[in-house]
């Protein structure tokens, strides 16, 4: 009885301020041990994505730009595709704790190849041969000749190994952090969020910080060697913590549960119907509810097979789905971060550093290791600002506005009886997302106007760029309000998700999280190569973005950003509607108080 009261009671529900006392005494050493885990994984996580698009653009590979960002699509769509599959086997089969250690495990396995691919000789011996490769490369010619991507046979399963690690490990290192403080109350649970996400872009402000620059400046093989040590410090991280985890056995596999109870459902108001001449018939059986659903008829009261519970569970699911899918246009603006907003850096003017430093690359014997400018006497180089430090002010925006937003503007809005719910930041943060892509797309539009009259010439880890006189400075706006948009959308998208999911569910519907995130992803790189057939995107060279209309695929993505925030707000109003119809019918039947405010957190 007290384990079933325990499912029906709210996870985040609303109390007093200071009324709880903690059940695990040893959480707060659990929730260390987790959150430099998640740190240290963004690292790796981030050092592989911040130069992808260099990386593979550059004279090494010679992928087009259009190849090299489709890749980094690619490789973030799977990365949270694999999350569903990380959810379900986490679940079902291994538990949570289980699945982190095995899918880190995978992601070493993956990632330990990128320092050989940045390697000269390792490269040669994994990929072979290249003649017809002269470096450096100007990059931008409009030559369409050799446009094959070198290596791909090898670098596309490399990142499908990385990303079934990374994604089974996203998708259940925050609902398994959540476990540990579920029972100490709403506010060590919204504090656990606030920080799980401040942990990830710590790591992504270490990362961009330092293997960006390594990576720019002094070459792969260092560049992709600290995320896979990084990894490793991870997984040790993690397991140190054992002996404070709360760690939950697996409950079976739910995914199977729910195509069951939905085909019982079909089933059994189809046998219904036929035994019943009058539609009010079927709702005076025994023990009816008051407005039963179509999924109601997999219950046994109403001559399914299944416990009431176990079907409450799937009708959340249904509640739930909508509001992700309504997001999946936002996560195509957000994943424009680390493709097209670089490629659109690349092509602008980046400031060089006066800093100098040995050139000692082992896995750069070639011209193309003079990576960013001319080499002095004594064998020194200088070092040139990466593009991909720009999403730091990203990162930097919510470092600084999590701990703001939970400590002082939050708290405040509560003394004052003005909630801020989770769907409202949510909408808020779509709202953002809209204006970051639209500046984007202003941006770019003045940039095309300058390089029609005058380009400058800028090499780039050997490749040389031709690009606007414009300095990179102007795309703070558009990366600083993707933080913003981040700080109410993608934290507030990780509470609703474990929040409104039963206990039984928790990982499939984080891993549902994240799956639509995936689908934003692939859909950004599908709306990419539909733009190209109207040549606003070309590939007629290896990374010139000169000649096509970058700026007409920002509008179109804040279009679709914008018909999603519409129909997002439609959505939450029709969940607070719904809301407010099962408060009345608990009302009716005898409800406690406690249980009349069940959603008030999450709406």
């Amino acid at each position: 009885m007290e384990e079933e009261q325990e499912e029906t009671t709210p996870l985040l529900s609303p109390q007093r301020r200071g009324t709880y006392r903690p059940h695990n005494s040893k959480y707060k050493w659990a929730c260390a041990a987790i959150l430099l885990a998640e740190t240290f994984e963004r690292i790796a996580f981030y050092g592989i994505t911040a130069n992808l698009v260099l990386f593979l653009n550059r004279g090494d590979f010679l992928w087009t730009s259009y190849n090299a960002a489709n890749a980094l699509f690619i490789f973030m769509g799977l990365s949270y595709l694999m999350c569903v599959f990380g959810g379900w086997l986490a679940d079902t089969v291994l538990g949570r704790f289980r699945t982190i250690v095995i899918s880190f495990v995978v992601y070493i396995l993956g990632i330990m190849f990128l320092p050989m691919l940045g390697h000269d000789g390792m490269r040669g011996k994994l990929c072979g041969g290249r003649a017809w490769i002269i470096q450096p490369i100007n990059a931008t010619k409009d030559s369409t000749d050799n446009q094959e991507q070198y290596c791909d046979s090898l670098i596309y399963p490399i990142i499908a190994v990385i990303a079934i690690g990374t994604g089974s490990v996203k998708a259940n290192i925050a609902p398994f952090g959540a476990d540990q403080v579920k029972d100490e109350g709403p506010e060590v649970m919204r504090m656990f969020f606030n920080w799980f996400y401040w942990s990830i872009n710590a790591g992504v402000l270490l990362s961009l910080g330092a293997v960006a620059f390594i990576q720019q400046n002094m070459g792969f093989f260092y560049g992709f060697l600290i995320p896979a040590v990084s990894l490793g410090v991870a997984l040790i991280l993690f397991v140190l913590g054992q002996p404070a985890y709360v760690c939950r056995s697996p409950s079976g596999s739910v995914l199977t549960n729910v195509f069951r109870i939905i085909m019982e459902a079909c089933r059994s108001r189809r046998r219904r119907r036929r035994n019943y001449s009058q539609p009010s018939d079927i709702d005076t059986v025994v023990d009816p509810l008051p407005n039963p659903t179509w999924l109601d008829m997999a219950k046994v009261r109403y001559g399914g097979s299944f416990h009431e519970s176990n079907v409450e569970d799937v009708k959340s699911l249904g509640k739930i789905l909508p509001v992700f899918i309504v997001l999946i246009p936002y996560w195509m603006v957000y994943f424009q971060m680390q493709t097209t907003f670089q490629l659109q850096g690349l092509h602008m003017r980046i400031p060089p550093l006066n800093i100098t430093v040995k050139n000692n690359d082992p896995g750069q014997n070639t011209p193309a290791g003079q990576n960013n400018s001319e080499l002095n006497g004594g064998g020194l180089v200088k070092m040139q600002m990466p593009a991909a430090w720009l999403t730091l002010f990203d990162a930097l925006l919510l470092l600084i506005l999590i701990p703001v937003m939970d400590r002082v503007v939050y708290p405040w809005m509560d003394r004052r009886g003005c909630h801020f719910s989770v769907l409202k930041r949510i909408s808020l943060g779509m709202f953002f997302g809209f204006c970051a892509v639209m500046c984007a797309g202003g941006l770019e539009t003045y940039r095309l106007q300058l390089v029609q009259n005058h380009t400058i010439t800028q090499n780039i880890s050997g490749t040389s760029f031709y690009a606007a006189d414009l300095w990179i400075w102007w795309q703070i706006p558009q990366y600083s309000l993707i933080g913003a948009s981040e700080v109410f959308a993608s934290v507030a998208g990780l509470e609703f998700a474990y929040a409104a999911a039963p206990r039984s569910m928790h990982s499939i519907i984080m891993g549902l999280f994240f799956f639509t995130s995936g689908i934003g992803s692939l859909l950004g790189s599908g709306l990419l190569a539909l733009v190209k057939k109207f040549n606003w995107v070309t590939d007629a060279d290896h990374g010139n973005i000169n000649k096509g209309h970058l700026d007409y695929y920002f509008f179109v993505l804040g279009g679709l950003q914008f018909l999603s925030f519409v129909v997002f707000n439609i959505v939450a109003v029709s969940f607070h509607r719904a809301k407010m119809k099962r408060q009345k019918q608990q009302a009716g039947n005898g409800f406690s108080s406690r249980h009349l405010q069940r959603s008030s957190y999450i709406e």
